[in-house]
């Protein structure tokens, strides 16, 4: 996020809430997903993505010591955001 807001010239400092709804940051996010999207078949592809406030790191438990992702926490914590994607 260094590097985004730097090239923005927007303060180092701005929090990643007042960015989630910036169309700038989901059009470079759409982006990289439209380019990673290319090298893998329709079915690996990302077909949408949420951007959420906060990090995976191993003290607040999404992540285990080994930089893992701790499945169960994450759909736990954005349950609600999952949700969305996916639908009922």
């Amino acid at each position: 996020m260094a590097h985004w807001l730097a090239v923005r010239k927007m303060p180092a400092d701005t929090p990643l809430s007042k960015l989630l709804d910036d169309p700038r940051l989901r059009a470079d996010v759409q982006k990289a997903v439209d380019h990673a999207n290319e090298a893998v078949s329709r079915a690996e592809s990302i077909r949408a993505f949420a951007l959420v406030d906060g990090e995976f790191t191993e003290d607040n438990g999404l992540l285990t010591p080994s930089m893992k992702v701790k499945r169960q926490a994450v759909t736990g914590v954005y349950a609600r955001e999952i949700e969305a994607l996916y639908g009922s």
